[in-house]
């Protein structure tokens, strides 16, 4: 997903850039690495290989101040680690780490997903086809489920705590599957900006999504912040295309002609362009500004009518979206422009998961042209990626663990939260849809924040948080 439903390689802050969100660094709390020898296969017992999966822990709060009338010392917080190196989540994770844990006197444990950052079962040969056939879903909720179950039995006073699950973005998804699928692991949990709907295609049109959806909310982005913005963009795109090769090249700071897309030069500009709506954050983070989205508008719009002045605009708004650092040229991505919007196959662990379980069958309008083709967009890239080994099943998740239905189908003690920037949010569970009723309804809630973007909730309280992602915290922590 992040952006990529998580976030692209081009979003992957370091946690200090993560944690530097105001004019400021505040010294932010840090954690204890750890690695837990973990099964392999879950799935066949027979198998007894293991590998070593980090986790990250806090225990600093965990003191007795949030002692229970069972006795445990304090709940565990625990943070279901996505498509990403985990010290990555740790950063933009202050809503836990910050505000929950010191209150409720919290232990705190991160979980790396298997095949991310440290957690390679395979060493440097972790990427192969052959070696990637142990990494999906089902194999990482196993994981937590057997690390839980290790750190309850060796943490001293842990046996009988209980665990509250969070995670955004695909994290999000693996915090509600996680309660579905192991409600006696965990006894609830806060899935911020989980597009499950996204992977029930057949619920789309009960749930007014279509193939368009997250394209066209990206493209609302633009069209609310400036009447001209869309035009502007559409306007740079064209002379893009339409300018030698060697000039783009130049003019966007890139390394080769290839990084500016397979098809056309204008794809990298639309990635970027598709990207930004879900860190459309109220406050700069890295070599982003507050509102990046509308700083695109406000410098497309600036630009005058020459087709060099729209393809600078154009560089500069590129530029800031990779955190070009006015030396180095900035290298093809190995996925992303001209592809599947919200990236789709790919090489390495997320692009695997692409091509067996994640993929999302999105086409896009307004920012660029683009028709989803089962064949052309999946099938076929991940044929020759994965050595024909795998063939993507769009449904996979929403066969196995409900879709849509998942708010009706018993689980309870779930927060689903989502923003209103944020294209992921279209296949969120929403406020407005039909209602669940009994148990459901009393103990599960759907918070949409208007002006929030991807996950932002999520993160700690900054003194220019709209309002609505404020009330949803405080929803949130009740």
């Amino acid at each position: 997903m992040i952006p990529c439903r998580s976030l692209c390689l081009a979003a992957r802050l370091s946690t200090l850039l993560a944690i530097c969100v105001t004019s400021l660094c505040h010294p932010f709390p840090t954690y204890q690495e750890k690695f837990f020898n973990q099964t392999l296969d879950h799935f066949h017992p027979e198998s007894k290989a293991t590998w070593l999966q980090r986790y990250l822990y806090n225990d600093v709060h965990w003191t007795g101040s949030g002692r229970l009338i069972n006795g445990c010392r304090g709940p565990i917080l625990f943070y279901t680690g996505n498509e990403g190196d985990i010290t990555d989540f740790w950063g933009v994770n202050g809503f836990m780490i910050e505000t929950l844990a010191p209150k409720w006197g919290a232990l705190l444990v991160f979980p790396e997903a298997r095949y991310f950052g440290k957690s390679l079962p395979f060493g440097d040969a972790s990427y192969t086809a052959e070696n990637l056939v142990y990494l999906s879903t089902e194999q990482i909720l196993e994981d937590y489920v057997k690390l839980l179950n290790f750190v309850k039995k060796s943490v001293r006073a842990a046996h009988n705590c209980p665990v509250v699950a969070f995670g955004g973005s695909y994290g999000g998804t693996l915090t509600t599957f996680l309660r579905v699928a192991y409600p006696s692991v965990v006894v609830g949990g806060l899935a911020s900006s989980a597009p499950i709907g996204y992977y029930d295609k057949d619920g789309w049109s009960a749930h007014n999504v279509t193939e368009y959806t997250w394209s066209d909310i990206a493209t609302g982005n633009y069209a609310k912040e400036h009447p001209r913005c869309l035009d502007a963009i559409q306007a740079a795109s064209i002379a893009i295309d339409a300018t030698p090769i060697r000039e783009v090249v130049d003019a966007f700071h890139v390394c080769s002609a290839a990084a500016l897309g397979p098809n056309v030069p204008s794809e990298l500009f639309a990635y970027a362009l598709e990207s930004l709506p879900q860190m459309n954050y109220p406050y700069p983070i890295g070599s982003r500004p507050a509102w990046p989205v509308r700083q695109v508008c406000d410098i497309m719009v600036a630009a005058g009518g020459s087709a060099a002045e729209l393809i600078r605009a154009a560089a500069n708004v590129t530029d800031t979206f990779f955190g070009w650092d006015g030396k180095n040229c900035i290298p093809a991505l190995p996925e992303g422009p001209g592809g599947v919007p919200g990236d789709g196959p790919g090489p390495g662990p997320w692009g695997w998961q692409s091509c067996t379980e994640n993929l999302h069958e999105f086409s896009a309008r307004g920012l660029r042209n683009y028709s989803f083709d089962l064949e052309r967009s999946a099938r076929a890239p991940c044929r020759e990626l994965f050595n024909g080994t795998v063939t993507p099943a769009t449904s996979a998740l929403a066969d196995r663990f409900g879709g849509y239905k998942i708010p009706f189908s018993g689980v309870t003690n779930l927060i689903w939260s989502n923003g209103g920037l944020d294209p992921w949010h279209g296949g969120g569970f929403l406020p407005w849809f039909p209602p669940a009723s009994g148990s459901e309804a009393q103990s599960n809630h759907r918070i949409f924040m208007p002006n929030a973007a991807h996950h932002l909730d999520l993160r700690g309280p900054h003194p220019d948080d709209p309002p609505d992602v404020t009330n949803a915290r405080i929803l949130e922590e009740k």
